[in-house]
């Protein structure tokens, strides 16, 4: 998991979210306020606010990890306007701008659902049972609309799995477990080998990037590239080629799948793999990318 980035929304917009909330937060008990939340869900309280939904499904496309890819697995298709925390246990939520993001169907519907846990008052996990009102407002989930999930767990390229940042309090290492637990994230195996798949793309477009930079003339350039790379205008200077190839593949790394492998790859490959170190410091800019 990557963080999004922030992004406001206009101000029709937020001000519908803000009308919708207000129905929900005015009912009485915590059913009615799951009851409301859920029948205006369905209804989006009217013309209106489908419209601004469908704003908001635009923004959150734009604030996706990769291009239209989810944001939990970060393999699959996005199309589900998503609730991190559950509007079934947080009816205060259901209509927050910072509580949405884009998910594949199968990370909404066939794992997360309405599971839900929860923080006591001291750090211990509650599992929320579906009907129930929580205990605590604390939920046990990373929402990468707010939070940093690099700053909870980092992706191990020898298991391909997540494992929880060493030194976190009690707190973060439950919100660590409850997230991956929920959305089984190490316990997928097409989740893992694709990853372990997103590893090699990564490395070979590093490496051939390098060998076209290292290129002295248009002949080796032309000997290098694929038959799919004919978008580039080779009755450019070398050097201008080269300038235009690196930002193609620059933007072509940052719209893969599976971001949170190229994360690790920057942050731990670049320093202890010896292979991975040679690439970047040939190419150090791609540690920003």
């Amino acid at each position: 998991m990557i963080q999004l980035a922030s992004n406001d929304l206009d101000k029709d917009v937020q001000q519908e979210l803000d009308n919708l909330q207000f129905k929900v937060d005015n009912e009485l008990t915590f059913a009615k306020k799951v009851e409301k939340a859920q029948s205006l869900w369905n209804s989006k309280g009217g013309v209106k606010g489908k419209q601004a939904f469908e704003k908001i499904t635009t923004r959150l496309y734009g604030l996706c990890v990769s291009e239209g890819i989810c944001n939990y697995c970060e393999q699959s298709e996005a199309n589900d306007v998503e609730h991190i925390y559950p509007k079934s246990f947080f009816p205060d939520k259901a209509f927050q701008w910072e509580n949405y993001l884009l998910a594949c169907k199968q990370c909404n519907s066939g794992y997360k659902l309405d599971k839900c846990h929860v923080l006591d008052a001291d750090n211990e996990l509650i599992v929320v049972n579906r009907g129930t009102e929580p205990l605590s407002k604390i939920g046990a989930f990373i929402n990468p609309r707010t939070e940093n999930p690099n700053e909870f767990m980092i992706l191990n390229l020898m298991t391909f799995k997540f494992d929880t940042i060493p030194g976190l309090s009690k707190r973060d290492i439950n919100k660590v477990k409850s997230t991956l637990e929920i959305l089984e994230l190490n316990k997928r195996d097409p989740l893992l080998v694709t990853r372990k798949s997103a590893a090699r793309y990564y490395y070979e477009m590093l490496e051939r990037l390098v060998r076209i930079l290292e290129v002295l003339t248009i002949e080796e350039l032309q000997n290098l590239l694929t038959p799919c790379d004919d978008r580039f205008d080779l009755t450019q200077p070398l050097e201008s080629i080269k300038d235009e190839i690196k930002i193609s593949y620059k933007k072509s790394i940052g719209n893969h799948q599976h971001p949170s492998v190229w994360y690790s790859i920057k942050m731990i490959e670049s320093k202890v793999n010896t292979k991975w170190k040679k690439l970047f410091d040939k190419i150090p800019e791609a540690l920003t990318w």
